[in-house]
């Protein structure tokens, strides 16, 4: 059972290499490690051996902790392998963030370097009919999500009598259940609570999509601009498809305190779809690129040498503070998606409310 235990961890862990790894192959062109760049210096010589560089630090580090937790999986078993998945992700994300700093540090000192034209003058463009394009699939799409847990609500009420009064709550890799929680209604409509979650934040995430401040590039504004339409429409497409999958995957679970559903499948199913939700992010992200930058371009469109130089903003190159940007939410800059303007009062209110439904989901239950 170690063996298969390994072979989760590896399965889970590999997809968030991938992705932390290759962040600086997906970014906008006219970023580089957090620092504005022109295209034409991002493609130059020196910052692809700093690409590849990042790439191949990364991988190790990241190898290295992946293999001190399989070795740890060998050494205790299956006892604290919980512990060992939270490890791992937590060494790998501290990692990155110490990899990020250093090589945004090392990329502001090779822009000082530079003369002023080399890092491109400040053009802004605006397409004024860009928000009248389809840009996200609307709200409405969340009504489905809203009637399974709702069904799902309605037969934990009608079976509400049928349920143990020891309820599994968590099982072995062999299926054997090791963990109960004596009957209640907290513990029944937990999992509706944690689809209702769900759905909110998949929702405030789509409606971020949506409302994101735009990013044109003023040397090909119509192409960009389409690139960028075409991002937010597949990350919408994917936020919309992940919220469901975990919405079906709550209401399996709670199905399972009912009909007492095949362990080894109802695992199987727990494990695979948030798989699933990785390895589309890293496929969407290689695919698609920020603001759509790996797109297919025009070929004879050239280089921009344009690019926003608004350093100043964003500190340590990932968190934007522009108390004049009346924008709530940009995209990142490292990575792939949006984040929010911490400047703004409204953004305190965003990162509160989940915080905020979460205390009140543990107070629930």
């Amino acid at each position: 059972m170690v063996m298969i235990s390994a072979s989760i961890l590896v399965f889970m862990i590999i997809p968030i290499i991938v992705l932390l790894a290759f962040m600086p192959y997906y970014t906008r062109e006219t970023v580089s490690f957090g620092v504005s760049v022109s295209e034409e210096m991002f493609h130059s010589e020196a910052l692809r051996r700093l690409r590849k560089q990042f790439a191949s630090i990364s991988c190790g580090i990241y190898a290295l902790i992946l293999i001190a937790c399989l070795i740890g999986l060998l050494s205790i078993g299956n006892t604290g392998f919980e512990w060992l998945i939270v490890g791992s992700i937590t060494a790998i994300v501290i990692a990155s963030l110490a990899l990020n700093l250093t090589f945004h540090f090392k990329m502001k000192g090779i822009k000082a370097t530079l003369p002023p034209a080399a890092t491109g003058r400040q053009v802004v463009a605006i397409d004024t009919n860009f928000r009248r394009q389809k840009l996200v699939l609307s709200n409405r799409w969340f009504i489905i999500h809203a009637v399974i847990t709702i069904i799902s609500t309605v037969w934990i009420f009608q079976y509400y009598d049928q349920i143990p009064d020891a309820v599994p709550m968590k099982f072995d890799f062999q299926g054997s259940v090791i963990n109960y929680a004596d009957k209640s209604w907290g513990v029944v409509l937990l999992p509706n609570i944690m689809q209702v979650f769900m759905i909110l934040i998949f929702m405030l995430i789509n409606w971020s999509i949506l409302n994101s401040k735009q990013q044109i590039d003023p040397g090909d504004p119509a192409g960009s601009s389409a690139r960028n339409a075409i991002f937010r429409r597949r990350w919408s497409f994917f936020n919309t498809m992940a919220g469901l999958l975990l919405v079906l995957m709550f209401s399996l679970i709670q199905l399972n305190m009912i009909e007492q559903l095949n362990p080894e499948l109802l695992l199987v199913i727990s494990l695979a779809i948030p798989l699933v939700i990785v390895l589309g992010a890293v496929v969407l992200s290689f695919t698609t690129g920020q603001g759509g930058s790996r797109l297919k371009r025009d070929p004879n469109t050239p280089h921009s040498t344009h690019s926003a130089n608004d350093d100043k903003y964003w500190k340590l190159g990932s968190v934007y503070f522009n108390p004049q940007d009346p924008a709530l939410f940009v995209e990142k800059r490292f990575g792939v998606g949006w984040t929010i303007n911490v400047a703004s009062p409204l953004a305190w209110l965003f990162l509160a409310v989940p915080i905020v439904i979460a205390l009140l989901t543990m107070l629930l239950v």
